[in-house]
């Protein structure tokens, strides 16, 4: 079976969570080539798919072995390591939403 070593996938959902595609780019292996990977498929799926929403559309990471190892934010400002309570709530485990504390304002 063939791995994926080293790319960016973006499982690609439109407003209700319906799956229109997925893209696949390879990163360098750094955070910033992570980021960097999805910038050109990011503005394509905007152009030529009305539909997508990037906040439905989870986004990771593979490392050169081919696990996923990185759960990427969908405004690219957090690339976290899976199984993080950071990863969880990139992919949108609501319970791990931190309620505001007014004494870090």
């Amino acid at each position: 079976m063939l791995k994926l070593t080293n790319v960016v996938v973006r499982d690609v959902r439109d407003r209700d969570g319906f799956k229109l595609g997925r893209v696949v780019e390879p990163h360098d292996g750094t955070e910033a080539g992570i980021v960097t990977a999805d910038e050109q498929p990011r503005r394509e799926c905007l152009l030529s798919t009305p539909r997508h929403r990037t906040s439905k559309s989870r986004i990771c990471a593979t490392d050169a072995r081919g696990k996923i190892r990185w759960a990427v934010s969908p405004n690219f400002l957090h690339v976290a390591d899976v199984g993080t309570d950071e990863a969880s709530y990139i992919w949108g485990d609501p319970a791990l939403a931190k309620p505001l504390d007014s004494t870090h304002c």
